[in-house]
Order: structure tokens, then C-alpha cells, then sequence
């Protein structure tokens, strides 16, 4: 059998901690995938992998092979990298995921851009707001909320330094008592997420001279998804937090109203990772580039005098 695909074979295999998983990424049936690890550990002289029907372990020897032959296909991949033309490296699937509401409000708009340039690289999107595995999910590249990354091995990349604001309808305040002080939200609905624990019950305002005030609150409502308290909030259900850039459309429009505006609750980094442990494709690295070049616009829109 091919030696540099099994070697591949393997790597992915590790990888993604599963033969089945390992076969669907690379096209293959689980069949093929355990024929190269038997003929890998066949021309070796030695057993590479310990499986059970409910796990899957490196040996010693297997521990070896994967930093060895890494290093190998990486040569491999670097080598075809330079001697491919620009046409052929920007080609291809990208699989991204990234949380709701940034892809629901400017992932389209970027993807367009990308595509007018890059006409030959497709978008495979997966959404979330949950903590994310990029090698679990089958994903190239994530992009996140600074906390919700699983695997610790993870590249990442700061993309854009993330402000939240208090934020409600003139049609909830109207009903509503006056907001003058963070402990006055103690009288008031506030909307929550349910993937951020510690800012379920308790927010933490910041002010312009960088004091910050820890509020308990009682969520009315409990969101898994941004996108959903977003749209609680618009229904005039209570107050959110939200990053500026994803409110500002809405504050300018008057939609919705921000709340005790001398504070902030101190934002997250908006950050773009990729698996350590994988090569990165010019595709993938093209697209980063452009992503970070978009976020240095973004944030100098939501840095501009007039910005709410």
C-alpha cells in the first residue's frame, strides 16, 4: 500500500480518536482505514495502536511514529505548497465554524468578499455557541469567543477585541423602572446565556475609569444561542449584553436602547483557531489573513467617536 497514505491514514486516525471518523474525512470506508493501519503495523514489526470497542490509545512505538512521520507529512505538504500554482492551493473546502450571531451578521458579507476573490474555495459553515473541538467537529478552522475552546493544543489567532453593551427596547423601559445604577437590574428581566455560567447570575460592569461593579441578577429568561436572546430581547422581554459591533445597526436605528452606558461588561476576544497538530492549507491561511484584515475595519467602526 501507499506508505506516505497510510502515514496520513494514521495521523488522522489519532487525530480524531476513531477509525468511522477518521474514514469520513478522508473519504474512505472503515474498512480501507483499518487495512492501512494493519499494513502500517505489518511493515513495522509492531503494534502502533491499542483499541477497544469503546477507545482508541497510542503504544509507546505508535507514540514515536505519529511525531515521526508528522513531521514527514508536513515536509510533504510544505513541498506541494511551494511547487503547486496559486490557482490549485486556493481551491477546495473550507469547514469553519464559528458562533451564531457573527455568522448570521457578517460571515455572509465575508464569505462574498472572500469568493469574489478566491471564486474556487467553498464554504462548509457550521454554527455554534457552544465551546468548541475543531478536531472532534471535523472543522479547518473555528472562529470563538475567547473561553470556548475545548483542546488546549489549539492555535489561535486574536481577530478582534470584543465590547458588550446593556441593551433593551424603548418598549421594555417605557414599562419598565429606571435604570441609574448597576444595582437597579436586580429590579428588572434580564435575558442570560446558559453557555456562559459565570455570566448567567452575575454581571460584571465595568466604568470609563475601569471600576468595576459585580451584579447578581435573575435572568427571566436563559438562552443556549446569542441569536435566540438577541431576538428576546428585540421582543421586548428584558435586557441583554451584546457585542457592540453585532447592536450597533440596532442602537442607530433606535430599535434598541443601551442601558446604563457609562458601563460596559468587559469583553472577549474574538479569536480564529485552527488544530496545531494539522497542516495548515493555503486556504486556510489565505482566508485567516483576510478574516484579521476585516476585523481591523470592524474595530475601527466600533472605535469611531459617534459609535454607541
Amino acid at each position: 500500500m501507499d506508505k506516505l497514505l497510510s502515514m496520513r491514514v494514521f495521523n488522522e486516525v489519532v487525530e480524531l480518536g476513531s477509525f468511522t471518523r477518521a474514514a469520513d474525512h478522508l473519504q474512505m470506508s472503515p474498512a480501507v482505514v483499518t487495512r492501512h493501519i494493519a499494513a502500517l503495523e505489518s511493515q513495522l514489526g509492531t503494534q502502533l495502536l491499542l483499541r477497544t470497542t469503546r477507545s482508541l490509545s497510542l503504544t509507546e512505538r505508535g507514540e514515536i511514529y505519529l511525531e515521526r512521520s508528522r513531521r514527514i507529512l508536513e515536509d510533504v505538504y510544505d513541498t506541494e505548497a511551494v511547487v503547486s500554482s496559486a490557482a490549485k492551493a486556493y481551491s477546495g473546502i473550507l469547514r469553519l465554524s464559528s458562533p451564531i450571531n457573527f455568522g448570521l451578521h457578517f460571515l455572509p458579507a465575508i464569505m462574498h468578499e472572500f469568493q469574489d476573490r478566491y471564486p474556487d474555495i467553498a464554504f462548509d459553515i457550521m454554527l455554534t455557541d457552544e465551546p468548541i473541538d475543531l478536531v472532534g467537529m471535523g472543522r479547518d478552522i473555528g472562529i470563538a469567543l475567547s473561553g470556548n475552546i475545548v483542546n488546549p493544543d489549539t492555535v489561535t489567532r486574536s481577530v478582534l477585541s470584543t465590547q458588550m453593551v446593556l441593551c433593551a427596547t424603548p418598549q421594555y423601559l417605557r414599562r419598565h423602572p429606571p435604570l441609574t445604577v448597576p444595582g437597579d437590574l436586580s429590579k428588572h428581566r434580564c435575558v442570560a446565556l446558559s453557555t456562559q455560567q459565570r455570566e448567567r447570575d452575575l454581571w460584571q460592569l465595568q466604568k470609563r475609569d475601569g471600576s468595576i461593579d459585580t451584579v447578581s441578577i435573575k435572568p427571566a429568561i436563559i438562552c443556549n444561542t446569542t441569536a435566540m436572546a438577541y431576538q428576546c430581547v428585540f421582543s421586548h422581554l428584558g435586557i441583554g449584553a451584546f457585542i457592540s459591533v453585532i447592536a450597533r445597526k440596532a442602537l442607530e436605528s433606535g430599535q434598541l436602547v443601551r442601558v446604563l452606558d457609562e458601563y460596559e461588561i468587559p469583553g472577549r476576544e474574538l479569536l480564529i483557531a485552527y488544530p496545531s497538530r494539522r497542516y495548515l492549507t493555503s486556504k486556510a491561511r489565505v482566508f485567516i489573513d483576510f478574516l484579521i484584515a476585516q476585523a481591523f475595519i470592524a474595530q475601527a467602526l466600533d472605535a469611531r467617536p459617534d459609535s454607541p
